[in-house]
């Protein structure tokens, strides 16, 4: 069994299933490096993708965005609202336990040096760490709802965003 393997397998049995119930649609297209997630309202596209570390370790970052119901304009090409990623509309970025942007302050299974060397600890269980995502996932809903940041929240100063239009 691979490092993140428990850990995605925990966030499709009880996660999906609650963004599903949320009317986000799953998108695999870019898997196994991230998960996106669309709502298609008539207001735009609540967007958000579940992006692995990419050296394989069992943590995780939440990137977010919104755009328009029509999609944007992305370096010169119309995107439909179906395929628009968390960081092509006017807006994005990301909810992690932490405030750092180190990886550390993902949500992460493993245990820092310290606590695995040191101290011995296992790895956190992976339905504790799909808790934590539980928990803090009402913070991107009152972004999505009411554009206000929650305290495990950053917004995203991106030059890509400059390459994004909005389609009226």
């Amino acid at each position: 069994m691979g490092n993140t393997t428990a850990l995605r397998r925990e966030l499709k049995k009880r996660f999906y299933p609650f963004v599903a119930d949320q009317n986000f649609e799953i998108d695999r297209t870019s898997s196994p490096f991230s998960i996106d997630f669309r709502r298609i309202t008539a207001e735009g596209v609540d967007v958000f993708d579940i992006q692995w570390e990419k050296s394989g370790s069992p943590r995780f970052v939440v990137n977010f965005g919104h755009c328009p119901s029509g999609g944007v304009i992305h370096f010169g090409e119309q995107i439909a609202p179906e395929k628009v990623l968390s960081y092509m509309g006017s807006s994005s970025g990301r909810l992690q336990p932490g405030k750092s942007s180190s990886t550390r302050s993902w949500f992460c299974q493993d245990r820092s040096f310290f606590h695995r060397v040191v101290l011995r600890q296992a790895p956190r269980p992976a339905a504790a760490v799909v808790d934590e995502l539980l928990s803090l996932f009402p913070e991107l809903e009152e972004w999505f709802t009411h554009r206000r940041l929650g305290p495990h929240m950053v917004m995203a100063h991106n030059s890509r965003r400059k390459q994004s239009a909005v389609i009226g």
